[in-house]
Order: C-alpha cells, then sequence, then structure tokens
C-alpha cells in the first residue's frame, strides 16, 4: 500500500511513559490493516519509535545496527527493556482486598476489578475468580442480598446486568451506611461513626473509624484532683500541729 494511503498513524514511543506491549499491540493492527510486508517491518519500526528509543534500540543491539535484526528480535529487545515488571502475588493481593467504596456505583466497582485483574495471571480462571470478587466484594444491601439468590449457574455478565438493574430500582437504599453517633454525645470522639464505645478499632481508610480508644470523662479527672488536694491539705494540717506542740 502506498504511504499516502497508510490507514491510521503509528506516534513516536515516549521512554518512560509508554507501555511497550501496549505500543506493540497497536503496532501489529497497523501492520494487519495496512498489509505491512514482514520485510519492512523493522524499517518502519526503526522510523517510527523516535530517536530517544531508537537510542536504547542502538545500544541494546550493539555491536551490530537494528536494521541488520529481525523485527520480533528488535521488538524483544525492547519488550525486555521497557515493560514494567510485575509482581503477579503482589497484584493479586491488591485485587483480593479491594472492596466497593461509599459512592462506587457497580459498573464503577466491575471495571475496577476488571483493571487490578489484568497482571494478576489468572488465566482461564479469571471469569470464575471475577464472579466471586464482583459479589462478595460488593457493599452490604440490596444488591448483594440479591445476587446472594443465585445459585452457582450463575455467569458474570448475569451478575453484572442483575446488580445494575437492582442498583438502579432502589436508588437510595441499594446499600447500608452505618448510624454515626452524634458529634460529642454518648462519649463519642465526634470525628467518626465509632462512638468512642470500648475496644480500640484499627482507623478504617474512609475515616469511618479513627482508631482510637475512648478518653476518660472530664469528671473521673476532676474528682481524682479532689482527693489528690485533700489529701495534701490533711498532711499540711497535721504538719503544722505538731510543730505547735
Amino acid at each position: 500500500m502506498a504511504a499516502g494511503q497508510l490507514i491510521g498513524t503509528i506516534p513516536e514511543f515516549i521512554v518512560n511513559c509508554d507501555d511497550w506491549n501496549v505500543y506493540y499491540e497497536r503496532l501489529e493492527q497497523f501492520f494487519e490493516v495496512n498489509e505491512i510486508v514482514p520485510e519492512k517491518r523493522s524499517a518502519f519500526l526503526i522510523s517510527c519509535i523516535g530517536s530517544q528509543a531508537y537510542k536504547s534500540l542502538r545500544d541494546l543491539c550493539h555491536p551490530s545496527l537494528p536494521k541488520d535484526r529481525p523485527f520480533e528480535e528488535l521488538c524483544e529487545l525492547l519488550r525486555k527493556q521497557f515493560s514494567p515488571q510485575v509482581a503477579i502475588f503482589r497484584e493479586r493481593t491488591h485485587f483480593y482486598n479491594a472492596t466497593q467504596s461509599v459512592g462506587e456505583n457497580v459498573t464503577q466497582w466491575y471495571g475496577r476489578l476488571k483493571k487490578l485483574s489484568v497482571d494478576c495471571k489468572f488465566g482461564s480462571n479469571l471469569e470464575a475468580i471475577l464472579l466471586d470478587k464482583f459479589i462478595t466484594g460488593l457493599r452490604p444491601g440490596q444488591v448483594l442480598d440479591r445476587l446472594c439468590e443465585e445459585n452457582e449457574t450463575l455467569k458474570l455478565e448475569q451478575a453484572l446486568d442483575i446488580a445494575v438493574n437492582k442498583e438502579c430500582a432502589v436508588k437510595e437504599t441499594a446499600y447500608q451506611y452505618p448510624a454515626a453517633a452524634p458529634y460529642g454525645g454518648g462519649g463519642g470522639c465526634g470525628r467518626c461513626m465509632c462512638g468512642g464505645g470500648g475496644a480500640a478499632v484499627a482507623p478504617s481508610e474512609d475515616g469511618s473509624y479513627c482508631g482510637e480508644q475512648p478518653k476518660p470523662k472530664g469528671g473521673a479527672g476532676r474528682n481524682r484532683n479532689r482527693r489528690r488536694n485533700a489529701g495534701r491539705r490533711n498532711n499540711d494540717d497535721g504538719n503544722r500541729s505538731q510543730a505547735g506542740d
């Protein structure tokens, strides 16, 4: 195909910004739609990746030149150099620890889960794992209750449709919200929903629990001060009596 008839464009590869895997996928589709023959692909790659990326590629190919290497070999060198390293179990930890946030609707929650799963390498188990996490990570409420009515044959797309329909139907009452303690009332801390009652609670990411131990009421501190001052006065009176004798 003539140069003036090329469909689409391929931008320069931006070092320290672009992901080579994504760039390579676009490059493959550009070659496909424009019917670029394999013999011309190395030359096209060298021409379009930009000066900074080419300088790195030239260093990697030394002592030979990039133009003397096959296309797939050049792409492998660039992949090793510019593809981010991924810790699989770190990515899976982020995935499994995720839960639906306050104010996040089910489609946003689904999209965030899909993004978190990209580097987890779940393989053929991806849909089943996404289905489990999509449901179990929902906030308590009517949407979760509705999905729990389904059996094990439920598919991921069906679960998403059911969740969206239920969320739209019930709107503001779709999820449960913890009851907040009145500000400064009942011994609460006045900054969150913990109510200041008893055992320490770990701070939460959304700020709903501060994690602080309840502070003693002011009255208890004043009583201790009164008893301490009374003891001191008694000692002073006893000392004066002994001096008079």
